[in-house]
């Protein structure tokens, strides 16, 4: 009889399915902090597959290069202002990548808890 792989889920927060607007940009090294027109004109914007506490994935039309850290500013629907943050993409592929918060500000991370908490099933 063959072995069973198994599949041991690493995540301590688990993935809630929810589509959100992102913007990102790719902070390249210290010289980007350049005029406001020239950020600007670096600036992306996408939707999520799933978010969570620890990260989320986004989908991307170009390739990003795990390790990259990424500026995000979220728009979470019942908050006024977007949840920023700061991730450090942990995988990626054809498709976009996964992301991994490194940091965000406590209003912030009690903001979204509070919003995946509203999302999750029964």
């Amino acid at each position: 009889m063959p072995d069973a792989i198994m599949f041991v889920e690493n995540r301590l927060h688990p993935r809630i399915s929810v589509k959100i607007p992102v913007k990102y940009r790719i902070i390249e090294d210290q010289k980007e902090l350049e005029s406001v027109f020239e950020r600007k004109k670096k600036e992306m914007t996408t939707k999520t597959v799933d978010v969570s506490l620890g990260g989320l994935y986004i989908v991307a039309d170009q390739s990003l290069n795990i390790g990259s850290i990424l500026r995000l500013d979220i728009t979470v629907p019942g908050k006024t202002t977007m949840v920023s943050a700061f991730a450090e993409v942990v995988w990626s592929n054809e498709t976009g990548g996964g992301l991994h918060f490194l940091a965000m500000k406590e209003e912030d991370v009690e903001f979204l808890k509070t919003y995946l908490g509203s999302q999750e099933g029964p």
